[in-house]
């Protein structure tokens, strides 16, 4: 841990002589959630910032980038490090994906949980390793709960360095937890409604929805904050009896547990706050997005100094993003129905098709999780344009009964990606490759074949 320190300690120096900073990071629950936690600390510092979330990395994004401008990548860069140093600038590498490629350069600082013995995929995210610098940088511990919206939104395990986060939040009285039904939105009717984890047969149907709720004798409008521990049991065994019985256990367990609630500001169930941070990145409405991580004062019409996330601007962009959330979450709910018949197999995987931009990862999730769980699954956006350049974009989803069995898909995402002259990494749970459009059979049978090598019989 004294490498890390030192690192982090580094990386305060970069910052304090920097005249204008640059911050590229990734456009999911965690990317954003970093990139909202140094927009906070910078402000504190009176530093001048810009922000451009992306979908991946791309050396182009620094083809703009001012000789005198510090860039920071959150959530992304640790497999780019030699591209990065090329450009000759000043650089913060701040990530959790496994490493790859030459370190050690002057001109960079490079903080990945990996490098210290953490392990990034399930102990701590980008916007965890954000959090630690931001701490260094001042006072900024009410950022913590950000860094547990991050972690929640990369499923990752809420113990050792994400432990510490989450302790630190419930002491800053950022947020509470208790025991709860783990339903994103704020009302059980809308939580069920767009629920896609966990995904039922009724979602995205109100009316089954709210047949469901009457026969429980439960209002339609309950806060699911405000559920009572018999409302909570009498909800959570009638859900788990609509999911299929092949789930595994661990994953019909995860109905109802520890749910944490924000403390300050109009977004009470931290469920919700994750999915509106996803929804709308994926939407291309990241501006949205990173709004709602930001805090301080504001002063209203009237003159009055209030706290920003009381006022009446971010209680209009809390509701469009909103707005933006539910759409997104209809658009997976019905590609995840689709799918059911569009599933296809080969020995060691199986794949789908997508056409619609942007919810390639949900899908995959999903299906892998509620719906066909036994193989891994890679699922092909067909959209020509998701980025732009005639590359299809590959989303790859395992479970942790095929991970303990040997599945590593940040391997078989980068191996056959660069077999095809694509690109691919991640963790080895959740991986994703942007690959030309005529090699996805090649693509696929590579895969096929790594898979076969790794998953103990």
């Amino acid at each position: 841990m004294e490498n890390l320190v030192r690192d982090l300690d580094n990386a305060v120096e970069f910052i304090k002589d920097a005249e204008r900073i640059h911050v590229f990071s990734h456009n999911d629950t965690d990317g954003i959630s970093a990139a909202g936690i140094l927009c906070n600390a910078f402000l504190r510092m009176n530093k001048r910032y810009q922000v451009t979330i992306i979908k991946s990395f791309d050396k182009i994004v620094l083809k703009d980038v001012s000789d005198d401008e510090l860039v920071v990548f959150c959530d992304m860069g640790s497999n780019n490090i030699e591209e990065i140093s090329s450009t000759g600038l000043k650089t913060i590498i701040l990530d959790h994906h496994m490493p790859g490629g030459k370190d050690g350069y002057d001109d960079i600082v490079h903080i990945n949980p990996h490098l210290y013995g953490i392990d990034g995929s399930k102990e701590l995210s980008a916007s965890g390793v954000c959090y630690f610098l931001a701490k260094k940088m001042g006072k900024n511990e009410d950022l913590s709960y950000l860094a547990v919206v991050g972690a929640i939104g990369d499923k990752q395990d809420l113990k050792k360095a994400n432990e510490i986060i989450v302790n630190e939040a419930l002491r800053s009285n950022m947020i509470e937890t208790k025991r709860c039904i783990k339903l994103s939105g704020e009302d059980i009717l809308t939580g069920l409604t767009y629920s896609i984890d966990p995904y039922f047969d009724f979602s995205g149907d109100e009316k089954d929805v709210k047949s469901f709720l009457d026969r429980l004798n439960l209002k339609h409008d309950t806060k699911i904050y405000n559920l009572s521990e018999e409302e909570i049991d009498r909800l959570s065994k009638s859900l788990i009896k609509k999911l299929p019985d092949n789930l595994p256990d661990e994953v019909k367990n995860c109905i109802v547990g520890d749910t944490f609630f924000i403390k300050e500001g109009p977004v009470k169930n931290l469920l919700f706050l994750v999915d509106i941070l996803n929804s709308c990145g994926k939407m291309d409405k990241s501006g949205l997005a990173l709004s709602l991580c930001l805090k301080g004062k504001y002063k209203s019409k009237n003159g009055k100094v209030i706290s920003y996330q009381d006022s009446e601007e971010f209680l209009s962009i809390l509701k469009e993003a909103e707005r933006y959330t539910l759409d997104f979450k209809i658009s997976v709910i019905e590609e995840v129905k689709n799918a059911r018949t569009k599933l296809k197999k080969k020995k060691n995987l199986q794949y789908v098709n997508i056409d619609k931009k942007g919810i390639t990862g949900e899908v995959a999730s999903t299906i892998i999780r509620y719906v066909s769980p036994n193989l891994p699954i890679f699922a092909i956006n067909t959209a020509n344009g998701e980025n732009g350049n005639g590359e299809v974009k590959i989303s790859a989803r395992g479970t942790n009964y095929l991970i303990r069995r040997g599945l590593d898909l940040a391997k078989v995402t980068n191996i056959a990606a660069k077999k095809v002259g694509g690109r691919g990494g991640g963790h080895n749970i959740a991986s994703g490759a942007s690959i030309p459009s005529d090699k996805v059979d090649l693509f696929l049978n590579t895969a096929d074949e790594i898979i076969g090598r790794q998953i103990v019989r």
